[in-house]
C-alpha cells in the first residue's frame, strides 16, 4: 500500500509541475557575479528566454554550457536571452566552472542558493531548461542536457518565437 501511495504522489507531482502552455514561474534571484544585483522574471517580458537550471557537478550541464554560450552570442541582439541559474551549494563553485566556459560573462547567470526554481518547476533532474515566449508562456521543456544535434531544433524554435 505504501508503494502505491508513493507512486501516486510522484505521479501527481510531475503533473503539478509547470508544463508547455503554462505561465513561467515568477522569480527574483541574485546575480551570480554581483550578488547585490538581481534579476526578476518581470524584467524578461518581451524577450524570448531560455531559462536553464544547472549545477557545476552535473555532467550534462558541463556538456551543454559551451553550446549555450555560442547560442547567446548568436542571438544576443535579436530579443533572446539565455538565463542560467546555478543551484550549487557554494556560489564559488559555479563561478569557477563558468570562468572556464564563459570567461567573457556573456550568459546572464543567477545564483539560486535556496533552490527555489527547481522546487517550483519540480525538476526531476539536472539540467532542466524552459523555453519561454515574449509573453511569459512556457513553450518547451527540456529535462536533461541539450546536445549539439538538438541545438538546431532549439534554434528553429527560438527563431519562430522571435518572429511571432
Amino acid at each position: 500500500m505504501k508503494k502505491i501511495i508513493l507512486v501516486l504522489l510522484l505521479t501527481l507531482s510531475v503533473y503539478a509541475a509547470p508544463r508547455v502552455g503554462d505561465n513561467a514561474v515568477t522569480f527574483t534571484l541574485p546575480a551570480l557575479y554581483e550578488e547585490s544585483q538581481s534579476l526578476s522574471s518581470e524584467e524578461l517580458k518581451g524577450k524570448v528566454v531560455l531559462l536553464n537550471l544547472w549545477a557545476s557537478w552535473c555532467s550534462g550541464c558541463k556538456e551543454e554550457m559551451p553550446l549555450f554560450v555560442e547560442l547567446q552570442e548568436a542571438y544576443a541582439d535579436k530579443g533572446f536571452i539565455l538565463v542560467t541559474s546555478s543551484i550549487d551549494n557554494e556560489a564559488q563553485s559555479a563561478k569557477d566552472f563558468l570562468s572556464d566556459v564563459d570567461p567573457k560573462k556573456r550568459l546572464t547567470s543567477l545564483y539560486d542558493a535556496d533552490k527555489i526554481l527547481p522546487k517550483t518547476y519540480r525538476c526531476p533532474g539536472m539540467p532542466s531548461s524552459f523555453l519561454v515566449d515574449k509573453f511569459g508562456v512556457i513553450r518547451e521543456v527540456y529535462i536533461g542536457s541539450i546536445d549539439a544535434s538538438s541545438m538546431t531544433q532549439l534554434k528553429n524554435k527560438i527563431d519562430k518565437l522571435l518572429g511571432e
